[in-house]
């Protein structure tokens, strides 16, 4: 009889990374989208506009600048958070540091959404 095989880190460890930095990439991605978001609502147009256009545009920065900001906010801080975790080579203090950086940011949510983008 013989012993099972070893087990493969290799793979499924670069995955996790690759995962780790895409959720980082992709926080601070929705993070632009809502900050840009918001400004395009602010932006005024010569002339006279339709009701219906005056509030779509005051919805760009009411809902969905702040929706795609809150999610930026959580992928970013779930991502610090899972790279100070998941990332088991990296230095003890780079991941201190990265804990630190998502309490951070999770302190930055929590104290109101108007610190994000300024909307209140």
């Amino acid at each position: 009889m013989q012993p099972p095989p070893p087990m493969m880190r290799g793979p499924m460890f670069m995955d996790r990374r690759r995962l780790v930095g895409l959720m980082i990439i992709l926080g601070l991605f929705l993070l632009l989208v809502g900050a840009m978001l918001t400004d395009l609502s602010r932006t005024r147009v010569a002339g006279t506009e339709p009701p219906e256009a005056i509030a779509a545009r005051e919805n760009l920065g009411l809902v969905w600048g702040p929706l795609a900001g809150h999610w930026g906010m959580f992928f970013l801080v779930f991502g610090l958070l899972a790279a100070a975790v998941f990332m088991e080579d990296i230095d003890v203090f780079a991941r201190l540091f990265l804990i630190i950086l998502g309490f951070l940011a999770l302190l930055l949510i929590l104290a109101s959404s108007t610190t994000i983008f300024g909307v209140p």
